[in-house]
């Protein structure tokens, strides 16, 4: 039997700490805080609303639980954070005489490793294409010591003077392009440009290579998607893989062939256009 619940204005919710729920303006809840579930197993336990979609980390447990607030042994998790510099990286203060003991100018934009090497950025520029188009990826390097003007500056000055070209250049004609530096524009090209010039380059050139052989082993047939999974396919079996010749329109008018009910159009008594929905419909 049905029974009406009673409304009441000062009607008590279930649970300790819910007084009467008109005076629950100021409830301990705060909504705009991420769900802190200690034991349970939620995909949402300790994240933002924008990490949900994330359901391969879950964040669940006691421990992440004490680590998301700094409780127990996490008090001063994480112990390695984006500002602090143990190896004095961000703000360096010791000047390094890599280059040239007499002269600190000459040090500047040296690089310190092989960055490009290390890192592993896609470039996506083939070899061939002119030295001036590594700029973006040695400024990211050399921000602090050249605005990107004088890096393309630079660069385009090699390019002009020096006799090399593009990037696969660079590569096949390192003793050319320092030789040229020695004798022409030690003043004008810094030496950090063109180390840094160097270590790109080979990257560049080494990465397309391991592209090329990636290509030709999948014109051999081996295929593999973006992520290096294989996949297996059947050659075209019949006839050529493309079409030979596109097909031309046929130059007539596009009068609709149900447009205008010109012809002799069969529409089967079943699909009758003009009837209602249910009308359509094949009989059950």
């Amino acid at each position: 039997m049905l029974c009406s619940t009673r409304v009441l204005l000062a009607s008590t919710a279930k649970g300790y700490m819910n007084r009467v729920m008109v005076y629950a303006h100021r409830r301990r809840k705060a909504r705009y805080l991420a769900p802190k579930n200690a034991h349970v197993r939620s995909p949402l336990a300790n994240k933002m609303p924008e990490e949900y979609g994330n359901t391969w980390d879950p964040r669940s447990g006691v421990e992440w639980h004490n680590r998301m607030r700094n409780r127990n042994h996490y008090r001063h998790w994480p112990w390695a954070r984006w500002t602090d510099d143990p190896v004095r990286f961000h703000q360096d203060n010791v000047s390094r005489r890599t280059v040239s003991a007499s002269s600190t100018v000459a040090n500047t934009g040296t690089p310190e490793w092989n960055y490009y090497a290390e890192v592993g950025q896609a470039y996506e520029t083939p070899s061939h294409f002119p030295l001036s188009y590594t700029a973006p990826f040695i400024y990211q390097y050399t921000a602090q010591c050249w605005s990107r003007e004088d890096l393309q500056l630079y660069l385009e000055r090699i390019e002009q003077n020096s006799g090399l070209r593009t990037i696969a250049d660079v590569v096949s004609m390192k003793e050319t392009l320092y030789t040229w530096w020695h004798s022409a524009a030690m003043d004008t090209v810094p030496l950090g440009v063109l180390q840094h010039l160097e270590l790109v380059s080979c990257d560049i050139v080494a990465q397309n290579t391991r592209k090329s052989y990636r290509i030709e082993q999948h014109e051999r047939g081996i295929l593999r998607t973006r992520e290096m999974e294989r996949y297996y396919a059947l050659p075209y079996l019949s006839g050529p893989a493309m079409p030979v010749q596109l097909t031309q329109p046929s130059g007539e008018y596009p009068n609709g062939k149900y447009t205008l009910m010109m012809d002799g159009v069969e529409i089967h008594p079943l699909q009758r256009p003009d009837a209602r929905y249910t009308h359509n419909m094949y009989p059950a």
